[in-house]
């Protein structure tokens, strides 16, 4: 007994001795304090629910963690192997952010698990979250840059060429008059994962990246089946001139809404996350529309430029403008639209600690609709 006892015991030192790894953890913590005017209250499943006539206008003052605040750690077990894991604080619950494994295999690297996309332009740092309440910095996704979120997956890299099977979205918008089927989304069948892929290049004092994806399910309706075709092509990069910077994307395709996010009506509460409640339509997330009989296919466009200039170590400033715009492709189809801009600066107080005092505005253009106008600051401590 006593010699199982001390073999088990050896037994578990070597093991842990042969998973033995370097763990460096790290945190962001972040609060937003901002006073924001709604024209059409964004963040309500209609003006007729709460009694208000569109129009009408409201005035809060929010103070909230920010959904993407964080605690992670990068995690080294040799020169072939790491992996990193991120909990962030979306509606102050704690949610996995990322959770990845990757093998370095020499001529290249396969990760294994949930982490940001191939589509993905990070080019504006636009603090506050306009789509969705306590979400985090916006950075403009869903108002012009390209960001296809963090998404289980099996990504294979060559130096700056990356490509990946993605976890798929099965989702259409379903028309307000469509009541005959109720406002449930429709059984599908899903053959194939997204496939997405992404190529920067790099030159002295910039860079400029292509990105592109794939994706395709079927809507079951009795005895027919019909095809949700999505693709999206996109071109960003920076440029830098000493202190001063531009960066910049544009990108587009059809049913995009199933890869990237991308939003363009009053319906900001509307979020995928909503999509199996009754309520949800998903009219302006660059969905193909399901009629209850047939599909229409949506095209997209989306494009931002963000300015920057660094004053001095530990002052910066910056401003971008980032529009959006669908279009059903269907005859005699309208187009719908929205676009955001802001300035910002972010001031250091120390290494770790600033604060980023932000002013923007949102207008989602169509009669009646949302126009958000927002002030605020940032504050944000890493450690």
């Amino acid at each position: 007994m006593k010699k199982l006892m001390v073999l088990a015991v050896l037994l578990v030192f070597i093991t842990g001795s042969a998973y033995a790894a370097d763990w460096n953890f790290y945190g962001s913590a972040r609060v937003q304090t901002t006073y924001t005017n709604f024209k059409a209250s964004p963040f309500s499943p209609s003006a007729a629910a709460l009694g208000l006539a569109l129009g009408n206008e409201t005035s809060n003052y929010e103070q909230k963690l920010y959904g993407n605040a964080r605690i992670g750690a990068n995690v080294k077990v040799s020169d072939e192997l790491t992996g990193q894991f991120e909990y962030g604080a979306q509606s102050s619950t704690a949610n996995i952010r990322i959770l990845w494994g990757e093998w370095n295999f020499g001529a290249g690297s396969l990760g294994v698990g949930q982490n940001y996309t191939p589509l993905l332009f990070p080019y504006s740092n636009q603090t506050y979250s306009i789509d969705t309440l306590n979400k985090g910095d916006h950075n403009m996704s869903t108002f012009g840059m390209l960001y296809g979120g963090r998404k289980a997956q099996i990504r294979l890299e060559f130096g700056d060429f990356q490509i990946a099977a993605v976890e798929p979205k099965t989702l259409v918008s379903l028309p307000v008059g469509l009541t005959a089927i109720g406002r449930q989304q429709p059984t599908t069948e899903v053959k194939f994962p997204s496939i997405q892929a992404k190529y920067k290049f790099d030159f002295d004092n910039g860079h400029i990246s292509a990105a592109a994806g794939y994706q395709t399910f079927d809507v079951l309706s009795g005895a027919s089946t019909y095809s949700v075709d999505s693709y999206i092509l996109g071109l960003g990069g920076r440029i830098d001139f000493g202190g001063l910077y531009f960066k910049g994307n544009v990108w587009g395709g059809q049913n995009v809404g199933n890869m990237a996010d991308i939003l363009v009506n009053q319906q900001l509460w509307s979020t995928t996350g909503n999509a199996g409640s009754s309520n949800f339509d998903g009219d302006g997330w660059g969905l193909a529309q399901w009629t209850g009989t047939g599909l229409n296919d949506r095209d997209a466009i989306a494009a931002l430029i963000v300015a920057g200039y660094k004053i001095r170590e530990g002052l910066y400033l910056e401003a971008g403008y980032g529009y959006v715009q669908t279009e059903l492709d269907v005859v005699n189809s309208v187009e719908d639209d929205a676009d955001t801009y802001y300035a910002q600066a972010t001031i250091f107080l120390a290494p770790g600690v600033f604060l980023t005092p932000e002013i923007g505005r949102c207008d989602m253009k169509q009669a009646n609709q949302s126009v958000v106008t927002y002030y605020g600051i940032k504050w944000q401590i890493n450690f």
